[in-house]
Parts: C-alpha cells; sequence; structure tokens
C-alpha cells in the first residue's frame, strides 16, 4: 500500500511559491501554481478514487465563503499558529479560534 499525505504535498516549496500563506492567487490564469503536477492540489484526493462530492463541494464551499466574507469581518489571536491534528484528516488542535464579527 502506498499512501500520501495532501497536508505534505499541498507544502511543498518546489512546487509553490510561500506555501504557508493564504493566496488565492495562486489558483488564478496567469500563475496556475496548482497544475504543476497531477497529483500537487488533491483536496478530494487523486486519480480514478476522486472523491464523488468533488465538484458539488467546492461550489458549496463557495457559496457559503461568499456569504460569510460579504457579512463579517474575521479574526485569530494575534501570533496564532495553526497547530494540525493528522489521526485522519488533518484537522485543527484548538478547534481553529476564528472571531467573526457582523458587518
Amino acid at each position: 500500500m502506498v499512501a500520501i499525505s495532501p497536508w505534505f504535498t499541498h507544502y511543498q516549496t518546489k512546487y509553490w511559491s510561500n506555501p504557508a500563506r493564504f493566496d488565492p492567487e495562486r489558483f488564478t490564469e496567469g500563475r496556475h501554481e496548482d497544475k504543476q503536477h497531477s497529483f500537487q492540489w488533491i483536496p478530494f484526493g487523486g486519480g480514478v478514487h476522486k472523491c464523488i462530492g468533488l465538484h458539488f463541494g467546492q461550489l458549496e464551499i463557495k457559496v457559503i465563503l461568499h456569504q460569510i466574507l460579504l457579512k463579517f469581518r474575521w479574526e485569530v489571536p494575534a501570533g496564532y499558529i495553526i497547530q494540525q491534528d493528522f489521526t485522519s484528516l488533518p484537522i485543527p488542535k484548538d478547534r481553529l479560534p476564528i472571531k467573526l464579527t457582523r458587518l
């Protein structure tokens, strides 16, 4: 059995410029950082075993985030560094302390 960790591949400096920085522009037409290798960006798995909800999941999160970004300001504690739990899927150990303030 061979397994890869999406967390590990999503943070490879070989494929991503400054991988720890939040940078949605890396997926735009001009940069295409996610297209350098077929298994470099795999949030829903890869190959023939991709998640059946891939397209629905991506659309759903875009709709939800759009509404949250329109209606709230986001904050995390100053100097916050996320710690991950890799027991099954990567999740924040501290449940991600985000403060949302309605605009």
